[in-house]
């Protein structure tokens, strides 16, 4: 299955899902991993409809004395600035603070959406790919765990070599956190994920 039939039908699959039951689910194990001592600084999204909401995660972060930044679109990509209200609507539907001064502090973690992942645990993004270019350009390797609403799996590899893979995936009733050079990382967790979320179709 082609990266882009595959992003058509994880959008099918998630539009027809609560979003606000299953974001509160999935914000308790987020907000649990991210309270540890090790997560000082932390990149997070502000979210959009189809996206876990962070709003309240955000809010209950900054309570726990965490520094929290969010990404400001530049050019293809994006800049890391420190979360701030008021929001301000830009493209693509996306608020951004309207704080624009660059950090240049290293996050210990970075939350990202995703529209699913495939067979090497790599992200299959919406398709601009401001997620990819930015870490490219990062020139140290912090946390990165994928969030979604409901699971969608490829158990086919589908990523390019530039797309970005995650050490955690958290989405509805799963967490999974790959070992260090695991390359059976969807097999691993696909017993479940076939059986309950995502039955194998045909291409």
């Amino acid at each position: 299955m082609k990266k882009e039939k595959f992003r058509k039908r994880c959008k099918k699959i998630l539009k027809d899902k609560n979003r606000y039951l299953f974001s509160k689910l999935i914000e308790k194990s987020l907000l649990k991993e991210l309270s540890k001592k090790e997560y000082k600084n932390i990149l997070l999204y502000i979210s959009m409809d189809n996206e876990v909401n962070t709003k309240q995660l955000i809010k209950q972060l900054k309570m726990k004395n965490k520094q929290v930044f969010v990404p400001f679109m530049q050019g293809l990509s994006f800049k890391m600035v420190k979360y701030s209200l008021p929001l301000v609507k830009k493209k693509f539907n996306i608020y951004e603070p309207k704080n624009k001064n660059k950090t240049i502090q290293k996050i210990d973690v970075a939350v990202v959406p995703i529209i699913g992942i495939d067979k090497d645990f790599k992200r299959v993004g919406f398709g601009k790919g401001m997620y990819d270019r930015f870490f490219d350009k990062l020139k140290y390797k912090p946390k990165i765990i994928f969030t979604q609403i409901y699971p969608c799996v490829s158990y086919e590899k589908i990523t390019d070599k530039y797309d970005i893979k995650a050490n955690s995936y958290i989405t509805y009733n799963l967490v999974y956190e790959r070992r260090k050079n695991d390359n059976r990382s969807v097999s691993r967790l696909g017993y479940f994920s076939r059986s309950r979320f995502f039955p194998r179709e045909k291409a």
